[in-house]
């Protein structure tokens, strides 16, 4: 992974760290923060790595798998992330919403493109090349829909181009990282403890 890759998706991890530290939050909480069903990310991260692969493939083949196995990653993230906002506090849904909003925001320009189109102004001012082409990414043209979804906002000092939707996936994991850094330490423990019995009396107390 690349120094911009990294710092685009580490980035927002550190911010939320920082704003959970500074809102009284702990990293050691982390753990109690049960995820369900990560067998779904496992799979939808083969599917992405078989789409990149489709850059490969001779002829048309790539082209239509491309969208495909593209749509059916993204599918199976957004399910993880349903079946892990069900029974959170409203800040945990509130960052599930906006990573939901952000991938779909994403989704659409790619569905109606075949691939993200990006910017070749915008990449100029990042300082790129403004015409190359991968598996993920293609530059506007006269025929591209939606470009105002696509990556149109350049960041100079990463040399990279970013789309809305990257920017609230961005919010989002900073949100649920230091969200999460508030939840209860023992919450897990006291899920598995049976109610206690009311001794005689008890309820006046």
């Amino acid at each position: 992974m690349g120094v911009t890759a990294l710092i685009l998706f580490g980035g927002p991890v550190a911010v939320g760290t920082v704003a959970g530290y500074l809102s009284g939050g702990r990293l050691s909480r982390l753990p109690g923060v049960r995820l369900r069903w990560l067998w779904l990310l496992w799979i939808a991260a083969a599917v992405q790595v078989a789409q990149l692969a489709t850059a490969s493939l001779p002829g048309a083949a790539g082209r239509h798998l491309r969208t495909p196995l593209l749509a059916l990653a993204i599918a199976l993230a957004l399910l993880w992330l349903v079946v892990n906002a069900r029974g959170r506090t409203w800040p945990l849904k509130t960052g599930v919403a906006l990573a939901l909003t952000g991938a779909v925001l994403n989704a659409v320009p790619i569905a109606v493109n075949g691939r993200m189109p990006y910017s070749p102004s915008a990449a100029a001012v990042a300082g790129l090349r403004a015409g190359s082409q991968t598996a993920k990414n293609v530059p506007a043209g006269h025929s591209t829909r939606l470009l105002a979804l696509g990556d149109t906002i350049p960041i100079p000092p990463l040399h990279a181009v970013v789309s809305i939707g990257d920017v609230l996936l961005a919010i989002a994991a900073a949100l649920l990282v230091a969200t999460a850094m508030h939840h209860p330490a023992n919450a897990a423990r006291e899920r598995n403890q049976p109610c206690p019995t009311p001794s005689p009396g008890s309820a006046w107390r």
